[in-house]
């Protein structure tokens, strides 16, 4: 079966058994069937019916995006790992490395501050600057890694690496979100989450 194919498939289950939830697809660099230069374009997929159409949105990689007045920044790339593997000073004052490595982030206004890049990463600069900065600092960074799971409040965002949903065979984590809507304006920035579990299957 062509990857492709695989992914027609992928998309119509989840929205056949997804009734009522609103489906975002973000790319990754890992995907066979998608381009392998970041920053990435949303997925092609036109069979939709219109009815599914409504309850899925085709994202990029990395891309900024708002839900019911709620920033959410959402990435695909392990950036904890590449950040992490290069960081060489940790005289910050912050002692804990994740909270560390995602004040880079969010203090350099980019989804990947990391220059040169990994090694593995292929990147276009052109549009790079254009679909990679973080506009505004998001409510919700989710920002999934191979390394241990984690929810962080960092400068006013809350930070999530939900983990990986498999690990080889057997299941892996992922994150369960409770927000209330944002504060009228006028009113000092509260976080929209009012609990975050990440949950093992």
């Amino acid at each position: 079966t062509q990857p492709h194919s695989l992914f027609s498939l992928f998309c119509l289950f989840f929205c056949h058994t997804s009734s009522g939830s609103h489906l975002v697809f973000v790319p990754s660099l890992r995907d066979v069937h998608h381009e392998p230069v970041y920053p990435q374009p949303p997925f092609s997929y036109s069979d939709l019916s219109r009815e599914d159409k409504k309850q899925v949105q085709f994202v990029s990689e990395p891309c900024s995006l708002s839900i019911n007045g709620v920033i959410f920044g959402l990435t695909s790339t392990d950036l904890l790992f590449h950040l992490g593997a290069e960081e060489i000073s940790s005289s910050s004052g912050t002692s804990d490395r994740f909270s560390r490595i995602l004040k880079h982030i969010l203090t350099q206004r980019s989804y990947y501050p990391l220059y040169p890049p990994q090694e593995d990463m292929a990147i276009d600069y052109e549009t790079f600057y254009v679909y990679a900065q973080l506009p505004v600092t998001p409510d919700v960074l989710i920002i999934p890694s191979e390394l241990r799971y984690f929810v962080k409040d960092v400068l006013g965002c809350v930070c999530v690496n939900p983990g990986r949903l498999t690990k080889g065979q057997v299941g892996g984590t992922f994150a369960r979100l409770y927000l209330r809507r944002p504060a009228v304006d006028g009113v000092e920035r509260q976080s929209p989450c009012v609990a975050v579990q990440v949950v093992r299957i």
